[in-house]
């Protein structure tokens, strides 16, 4: 089982919105690599976002919102991007050589790469990645 784990945000909303439909795959996904010794990974940008889509549309409390952040810093590291990552990202995305289209999973996987990680978990049907395993929950 692979030890350094990035979490993409829509994994991460899946772990807060019992309403999601992946909601109990994606825990019990989150729970073995737990269990396992895995050490999980978000983006900085994943703690925004979730934020801001807790608040939206799950229509959050703000204390369920900062709670839910408060939660996933305790059992994730964090990955912070920087210039050269969103420029990398960037770059995947204008390659006419490259498959990424999307600038939100590009970052993903320049962070995943940062950080060495040997998996990615994902419920994005469309997400690419040319070098690190990906692990859908649903």
């Amino acid at each position: 089982m692979a030890t350094k784990v990035l979490l993409d945000t829509n994994i991460v909303m899946d772990l807060f919105d019992a309403t999601r439909v992946a909601h109990l795959s994606s825990l019990k996904v989150v729970q073995e690599f737990l269990e396992n010794g895995a050490v999980l990974y978000v983006n900085s940008d994943t703690l925004t976002t979730s934020f801001y889509l807790l608040r939206s549309r799950k229509k959050a409390t703000l204390e369920e919102s900062l709670e839910a952040i408060r939660k996933i810093t305790q059992i994730c590291e964090l990955v912070s991007i920087e210039l050269q990552d969103v420029m990398t990202a960037l770059d995947l995305c204008e390659d006419e050589a490259s498959s990424y289209s999307d600038y939100e999973d590009a970052m993903q996987y320049v962070c995943a790469k940062k950080i060495g990680a040997e998996a990615i978990v994902t419920n994005d049907k469309n997400f690419i990645s040319e070098e690190i395993a990906i692990i859908r929950t649903n």
